[in-house]
């Protein structure tokens, strides 16, 4: 698992629902499912900012707003890429 901020908070959270008893697999099993849960609401999140943008874009249906999000994606990735060559260019 990873590290960062909400796998500290986890890891809190087990603590001070298990507490310090010796039953491994009851901390294992809430932290498993916690991590699930945080797993699952990203995963929402993610699914909202796609219909907004969607909207925002004038999307009517899910394969045109995904083909409309592809097209986005590919613009950006694009212009970063030479963003880094102009930025390249300008260290030497």
């Amino acid at each position: 698992m990873s590290s960062g901020p909400t796998a500290k908070l986890i890891d809190e959270l087990v603590l001070a629902v298990v507490g310090t008893t010796r039953d491994a697999r009851a901390r294992h099993v809430l932290s498993q499912a916690l991590h699930g849960l945080v797993r699952l609401a990203r995963s929402e999140q993610l699914l909202d900012m796609q219909r907004d943008a969607a909207r925002a874009l004038g999307a009517d249906s899910r394969r045109e707003a995904r083909a409309l999000m592809r097209r986005l994606g590919a613009r950006s990735q694009g212009q970063l890429q030479l963003a880094l060559l102009d930025s390249e260019a300008d260290r030497a």
